[in-house]
């Protein structure tokens, strides 16, 4: 499909230049075309084309055939669209042309000597070797951005935070469903989701609270329920403080959900897939212009999936839809509308407790299909998210970017517990727990970007606005004695009656806020970035359960960073950052269960390096300094408060990209030191947090062999160090390591280009503990075999 989409291209430009229609309509666009400021860091050919499209507004057909390990020294300085392509195209032996409908495309020089070590053309009638070429589909409209919250739209190599972005081919690559499957990859990121509900996540230490902490292309997204990732493009991880970046939230960070977009050519894909433990998947992908111009574009997804009947731990079912639609209403502005819907159900399968004596029960005694709970108990979501967002070039030098998303997940959920367990696996504490309350969230935010100097020092300046409201059951759950019996053995029980609608009060929190951040560019290597939010924050959450009054505030979270470029493709930084969020929910075994607490505010510094060292391979490094209040259950009596805070000192390395032609990978690395500090109770004082692994570290390789064109294998090494159960460290969790393999083949399928692609996870069906989370353990997935064919038409 990409070597199609590339003929393509390079078939139009030759029949516009043989025509001899492009230099008449060069002329006219060369003398319509405004010139403006640019600041573009110097990168890949491709990559700074990309930005200055963007910038720009215009559309550049770039065919990687031509660009492939080029080099450009960036753009500084104000031109017209001609005059900035000539400059960054000068002397790489291309150069751009107007496209027949508009846009640029890129071709050789013509008459342009070749390239140094180029190869010699083959004689005439010679066969030439079989080429494989795999890459992602372009885009109709090509924005490769991250939506950076209060920085705007940036590249990832100009955030100064430490950010984990895994891409599409690396979704099918493994074969991931969920966040975690995805998330694996990045040695700062740990499990944490419990009663086999959803994905839950922690970075660097911290968990990322599902109401604040997880965005779908930068707004609110779905409550309580996983994000699919069909029609997912990315899956980016800003790791730390993000007030600034985004408002409320955890001190973990953001994970950011980047939605597919129309393609620039009609493509469709059909996935087909057969598993393990009687699991089946189905999916449909399809996109493209649908006018002859390019104005309109489309894209669209689809998949169901059923595994087991829900007498086994991670036996589901699922459906899933969406649809995006990009418009080009005119040079200057640009419509995006999608949507998607996902109904899902899991097997609701409790959380393990201690044993009776305090010690943690071994995973080598417990099979990880075991359910623990009751075959009709599950944890049932429905939810759909609408997204728009418009992009309008108010001059040469100011863009305008709004966006707005909508959002609602109603959940049936059904908590099976076993608090604390006998040595045989009897159940001495535990309950029974359910809710059924929708969580209907509303976002928005509107911004300005300016590009603009004063004497010799170059601004990025963006200025915004912006809002979100999320609605909450205000109350207690259902309550039913445990129903579990024995953790290796549940007894049955019989259906107790579950409404469709607890019908509980809803609760509203709400945010507004300003923001307004200025990255200023004394020289090429030197850059100043300065930025704050003012947040106004009310929540009502609580307090027509527990009495406690409506919490109302304003603070101003700044942000400061000193960036250093002492070589092309290499950024160095330092940042200063603060960060705000509501008070947590006491547990359900506090003595004040379910009490929610006041706001608190946490800080961190950071030191990080980014390199892109070669084409395609990025490095990264950073160490950080955290600490905010803790907020925990005293041991002493049993309730949750807010004394002492907690400190996460760490060093995280990865890296990421082509390493060989033949050898791609993903790997990284992750040291973490967490400490309870001024706590009151010599029991806890420095000691880790729970749920704190102090050594993580992952690799994948993917290595695709020359001697069998379209033939790849790869694997998977993933390492969580353990972590304690409890405040006070007298329970350990032990690591684990988990090793996964997969193998991917290009061929033709009925004629069509297709791919069949084989993954086992898990291939030593190791038992481990894989989250640690409210007091309790989740068995991690036994041997899981996948084996999928897409068939691309």
């Amino acid at each position: 499909m990409a070597a199609v989409a590339r003929a393509a291209c390079l078939a139009t430009a030759l029949v516009v230049t043989a025509t001899g229609g492009a230099s008449a309509w060069a002329q006219t666009a060369q003398a319509a075309s405004p010139s403006r400021q640019y600041a573009i860091a110097p990168g890949t050919l491709d990559s700074v084309l990309g930005r200055f499209g963007r910038e720009a507004n215009v559309m550049i057909a770039i065919d990687p055939t031509l660009t492939r390990g080029l080099e450009s020294a960036g753009l500084q300085g104000t031109y017209s669209v001609s005059e900035g392509l000539g400059h960054l195209l000068s002397g790489s032996g291309l150069e751009a042309v107007p496209g027949a409908t508009g846009g640029w495309r890129l071709r050789k020089t013509i008459g342009a000597a070749a390239a140094p070590n180029a190869a010699a053309a083959p004689a005439e009638g010679a066969t030439l070797a079989p080429v494989i070429v795999s890459a992602q589909r372009e885009r109709l409209y090509d924005v490769q951005d991250v939506n950076a919250g209060a920085l705007g739209i940036r590249s990832l190599q100009d955030l100064p935070f430490a950010v984990g972005s895994y891409s599409v081919d690396t979704i099918e690559a493994q074969r991931a469903r969920t966040a975690l499957d995805v998330l694996r990859n990045d040695p700062s990121v740990t499990p944490t989701s419990g009663f086999s509900s959803f994905d839950g996540v922690a970075v660097r230490g911290f968990s990322a609270n599902t109401f604040n902490n997880v965005r779908r292309d930068g707004l609110l997204a779905n409550v309580y329920s996983d994000v699919p990732l069909e029609n997912k493009e990315r899956v980016d991880v800003l790791k730390g403080l993000s007030g600034f970046l985004y408002g409320v939230g955890e001190p973990s960070g953001i994970v950011n959900y980047v939605v597919k977009r129309p393609t620039r050519e009609r493509f469709a894909s059909v996935t087909a897939e057969v598993r393990t433990q009687g699991g089946r998947y189905a999916a449909i992908d399809a996109g493209g212009p649908l006018d002859a111009n390019g104005t309109v574009g489309y894209r669209f997804n689809a998949a169901t999936e059923k595994v087991g009947d829900f007498t086994h731990f991670g036996d589901l079912k699922r459906d899933f839809l969406s649809g995006a639609v990009d418009i080009k209403i005119n040079r200057d502005a640009l419509l995006q509308l999608d949507f998607d819907w996902q109904k899902k159900s899991l097997a609701a399968s409790g959380m393990i407790g201690p044993l009776s004596d305090g010690a943690v029960l071994a995973a080598s005694r417990f099979n990880p299909r075991t359910l623990v709970g009751q075959p009709w108990g599950q944890y049932k979501t429905d939810a759909w998210n609408i997204g728009a967002r418009l992009d309008y070039a108010l001059n040469s030098n100011w863009d305008l970017t709004a966006q707005l998303g909508l959002s609602r997940s109603k959940r049936n959920a059904i908590f099976f517990n076993a608090s604390q367990i006998a040595p045989n696996g009897d159940v001495l504490k535990g309950n029974t727990r359910y809710e059924a309350e929708p969580y209907p969230t509303a976002a928005g935010q509107l911004f300005a970007t300016g590009r603009f100097k004063t004497g010799s020092i170059g601004h990025e300046t963006v200025i915004g606005y912006s809002y979100s409201s999320l609605q909450s059951p205000d109350g207690d759950y259902q309550r039913f004695p445990q129903m579990i019996g024995n953790v290796f053995r549940p007894l049955p029980h019989q259906q107790p009656y579950l409404s469709d609608d607890t019908h509980l009060p809803a609760s509203t929190a709400r945010q507004s806020s300003v923001f307004v951040s200025d990255t200023i560019s004394f020289t090429p290597q030197w850059q100043l970035l300065l930025g704050a939010r003012h947040i106004s924050y009310s929540s009502d959450i609580g307090s027509k359960y527990d009495g406690t009054p409506k919490y109302t505030t304003r603070v101003t979270v700044p942000t400061l960073s000193v960036m250093y470029k002492p070589a092309e493709h290499t950024t160095v930084y330092a940042t200063y950052g603060e960060g705000f969020e509501q008070g947590a929910y006491a547990p359900s075994y506090a003595e004040n269960a379910l009490q929610k607490l006041g706001p608190i505010k946490s800080r961190q510094y950071e030191i990080g390096v980014k390199s892109r060292v070669r084409d395609g391979l990025m490095l990264t490094a950073a160490v950080f300094d955290m600490d905010k209040p803790l907020q925990a259950v005293t041991p002493s009596d049993n309730v949750f408060r807010q004394k002492g805070n907690q400190r996460h000192r760490g060093v995280e390395f990865t890296a990421n990209g082509e390493i060989t032609p033949q050898l791609s990978g993903i790997a990284g690395v992750s040291w973490l030191d967490a400490e309870q500090r001024d706590t009151g109770d010599a029991a806890l004082e420095g000691r880790r947090p729970s749920n704190v692994a102090r050594f993580q570290a992952n690799v994948f390789l993917d290595y695709r062999l020359t001697s069998v064109p379209g033939l790849s294998f790869n694997t998977g090494i993933y390492h969580v160090g353990n972590r304690p159960l409890d405040r006070a460290n007298t329970m350990i969790v032990p690591g684990f390591t988990r090793w996964d393999l997969g193998a991917a083949y290009v061929t033709k399928v009925m004629g069509k280009a297709s791919v069949i692609r084989l993954s086992i996870e898990n291939v030593a069906n190791k038992r481990y503990w894989s989250s640690v989370n409210y007091g309790g353990v989740t068995q991690g997935n036994p041997r899981v075999v996948r084996l999928a064919t897409t068939v691309n038409f």
